[in-house]
Formats: structure tokens, sequence, C-alpha cells
């Protein structure tokens, strides 16, 4: 049967005559994965969200002409895109830099 929790077996010559002493193994947690996709997906993000907030300013002040009413839909856009990829990148930088409280698990993974 396949392991699914991700633990690892324990040595052979493990001494299971005091199973509860600090240095037992078994409680040990493991190394979390970095979720490199869901990294990359939230820099697009963040990065896609300020390039359609530049658009927006440029067509409400009218320095590219386009449609009427276009600044409003780069707008919405920008906004959806670049806050949810501003919090994850920020978890993720929190993360990388060991701040206290940050953890890759709190970035989700598909």
């Amino acid at each position: 049967m396949r392991n699914r929790a991700g633990y690892t077996r324990l040595a052979q010559d493990y001494n299971d005559d005091h199973p509860y002493e600090e240095d037992d193994r078994r409680f040990e947690p493991l190394a979390p994965d970095v979720p490199k996709a869901s990294i990359a997906l939230a820099i697009f993000l963040m990065c896609f969200g300020i390039f359609s907030l530049v658009a927006a300013w440029l067509h409400f002040t009218q320095r590219v002409l386009g449609k009427a009413q276009a600044e409003i839909g780069f707008t919405v856009l920008g906004v959806l895109t670049f806050m949810p990829g501003a919090f994850h990148s920020y978890i993720a930088y929190g993360t990388w830099r060991g701040w206290p409280g940050f953890s890759w698990d709190q970035i989700p993974q598909w």
C-alpha cells in the first residue's frame, strides 16, 4: 500500500525501550515542499495587475487613446489580479526570509 501521509520509516536499529524521549524522530515534522507553481502564479498575477492598473491610469489621463470608459475595465481587472498576487507573494517572501508566523503551508497548492 502506498504511503499517503508522507511519513518515513524508522531505521531498524532504533531503540524502542524509551518511546517518549526528547529526540524521538517519530514526531519530527517533515519539511514542507515549496509550492513553486503557486508562487510563479502569484508573481504573474501581481505583475499583470500592475500592468492593468498602469494601463487604466494611462487611459484615464488620456495619454493612450482607446474606447471610452476603458479605464473602468482595466481598473477592475488590475485590482482583481493584483490583490491576490501581492498577498501570496508577500507570504512567500516572508517565508523565504524566515519571518516568524509565515509558512509555505499558507500558500495554496494546486
